[in-house]
């Protein structure tokens, strides 16, 4: 099946931007990369913020469609399938998970922005918060920052496991499980209490 430009140029772009960074490409390189007139890039994308704007959201609902998969059928905690989801998505897509590190600590990309597409995508796991706040078993934080602590811990933990050899790496995300727990349950709650 033949790609559309504009998924020619989200290609390129996120092959550049992981390699050269936001400041070092341009959106000349990326019509090039794409085999697209810069012309045809404008077209699709006003400018490169909007470029990035358009890839980190596909990115990110690419990233959501995985959290949720159901790993365990038994399991009555909806964290741990999120968690163990998001790590082994991240670490299954190296380039995508390189790209949310960029725009996590640029400066460049916008971060109401970036709170607002994990609002539009992020949805289900800002519901989950709230419950967990509400009932007692998450602490009373602000839910971007929440979000904020979750994805660079989750982050952290699918570097880390990137680097580990296969036959460690399902230990490792497991053990990071209780990092998580940890920094975002009130002390002594059941966070077990948290469910979709």
């Amino acid at each position: 099946m033949t790609k559309s430009k504009r998924t020619l140029i989200l290609d390129a772009a996120l092959a550049l931007f992981t390699v050269n960074g936001f400041h070092g490409t341009s959106t000349a390189a990326i019509a090039r990369e794409a085999k697209v007139a810069t012309g045809t890039l404008f077209h699709h994308f006003v400018t490169k913020e909007a470029l990035i704007e358009a890839l980190y959201l596909e990115v990110k609902k690419e990233f959501a469609q995985a959290l949720l998969q159901q790993s365990d059928p038994n399991s009555v905690f909806p964290l741990t399938d999120i968690w163990v989801n998001g790590v082994n998505w991240l670490v299954a897509h190296p380039q995508k998970m390189a790209f949310i590190l960029l725009c996590s600590h640029s400066l460049y990309f916008d971060k109401k922005v970036q709170l607002a597409i994990w609002q539009e995508v992020l949805g289900f796991f800002t519901q989950l918060l709230n419950a967990g706040i509400k009932n007692g078993t998450v602490k009373d934080l602000p839910i971007p920052y929440l979000l904020t602590t979750c994805e660079s811990i989750l982050l952290s933990t699918a570097s880390y496991v990137y680097a580990l050899p296969a036959v460690d790496q399902k230990a490792a995300i497991n053990s990071s499980i209780n990092v998580i727990v940890d920094a975002i349950s009130v002390q002594g709650a059941d966070i077990h209490l948290l469910t979709r």
